[in-house]
């Protein structure tokens, strides 16, 4: 038995970052990350112990894209889609519907590219970490998330 079938599993937020035209942003991981490289995924990271959830997520927004989120919500909480390959987790997806700081800009390693999407374009995505991505994204911008 490996050791990390006895720890619990990873706990992450992500961002979905909704611009005001509603397309949404996403970074393509970069091809040296050991989870999901080349796939594109919300903005965001691993909760740090004694970190409280929205705190990581303000934390890893301003890590990975030099803004800070003013408004955001909860919006799904899933487990990770392949666990036996990238180990087990939580992720937690957030909406950022504001924030501070101008736009929105690649200034770390994590993403070799950033790029705003219309829903229809991120259901065509074949590469996109979480196919559930475009729904959660249709609801945000609908306005149907309650």
């Amino acid at each position: 038995m490996e050791a990390r079938e006895h720890l619990q599993p990873a706990i992450t937020v992500g961002a979905l970052i909704v611009g005001r035209d509603g397309r949404i942003l996403l970074g393509l991981r970069a091809p040296s990350k050991k989870v999901w490289p080349g796939h594109w995924h919300t903005i965001g990271g691993r909760v740090e112990a004694g970190e409280s959830l929205d705190e990581a997520l303000v934390r890893e927004v301003q890590e990975e894209v030099g803004v800070t989120p003013t408004e955001f919500r909860l919006i799904a909480t899933v487990r990770e889609r392949q666990p036996e390959i990238y180990g087990d987790a939580l992720h937690h997806v957030y909406a950022v519907t504001a924030w501070q700081g101008g736009e929105p800009a690649n200034i770390c390693d994590e993403h070799t590219e950033l790029k705003w999407f219309s829903i229809s374009e991120m259901r065509q995505l074949t590469n996109i970490v979480d196919a559930d991505y475009p729904s959660f994204a249709y609801q945000v911008v609908t306005g149907t998330v309650s």
